[in-house]
């Protein structure tokens, strides 16, 4: 199977083509649901924050203002992004886990169902595994963010290591539902940088399209999911 980033970005495109197919779209609604709440509540504190904000005016650097205020401005959409992403993800993890299953059914693979019940444990866990992979990752990206000259390459470096994650986190519900821990996870989607990345920044890039944002998780999922069967199915064959 090729590595690069158009076959990563496909992927997302394969998901939104099975949102309301028979038997999958009763797994998407609610996700959906909870991603207009969280999203709408985070674009709201956003346009707020920036509202108040008084940029350069009295400042020294004043002269600089037309380079770095696009990039403060960028740079403060991508950290709150991230942010409500996880707290939207934290919420909707047993739907997502549930979603995978049934891609995974569909393509003709045994998955052992489970309800909602026990999923919120054992899904609410796997994020908070994750998060202690991220939370420092991000924490560092955040204090190079106040380093002057530095700050001006952050907002790509952000981007770059966001879609990465993205990656990992959609991934993650089918490689979890085949009981791999979250470091097994890690190693095989390293295994497609490439198309990680594809993948991830067309995830990226989507989540800051209103409205379009809140059909672009349980796309990911779905997406991520044919991915990674795919890659084992291309692994089985080359062994």
């Amino acid at each position: 199977m090729k590595d690069n980033l158009l076959i990563g970005a496909g992927y997302l495109w394969r998901g939104f083509t099975l949102l309301n197919e028979p038997g999958i779209r009763r797994y998407v609604w609610l996700p959906i649901l909870i991603n207009l709440l969280v999203l709408s509540f985070g674009s709201y504190w956003l346009i707020d924050a920036v509202s108040q904000w008084d940029g350069f005016d009295s400042s020294w650097i004043s002269w600089l203002a037309w380079l770095v205020v696009p990039l403060l401005l960028l740079l403060s959409t991508l950290i709150s992004g991230y942010f409500f992403s996880a707290v939207l993800l934290l919420l909707a993890s047993p739907f997502y886990g549930l979603l995978a299953g049934k891609i995974e059914q569909r393509l003709g693979h045994e998955v052992e169902d489970e309800s909602i019940a026990a999923l919120i444990p054992r899904t609410v866990i796997r994020e908070l595994v994750k998060m202690g992979y991220y939370l420092p990752r991000y924490l560092l990206l955040l204090l190079l963010s106040f380093v002057p000259g530095v700050n001006l390459l952050m907002p790509f470096v952000w981007f770059w290591f966001g879609s990465w994650v993205m990656a990992l986190q959609y991934s993650d519900y089918t490689l979890d539902n085949q009981q791999q821990n979250f470091r097994a996870s890690r190693e095989q989607v390293a295994t497609q940088r490439w198309t990680a990345w594809g993948f991830g920044g067309a995830v990226s890039v989507l989540m800051a399209v209103p409205l379009l944002n809140c059909l672009v998780p349980p796309a990911a999922v779905i997406g991520a999911t044919l991915w990674q069967l795919q890659r084992q199915a291309d692994q089985s064959r080359a062994g």
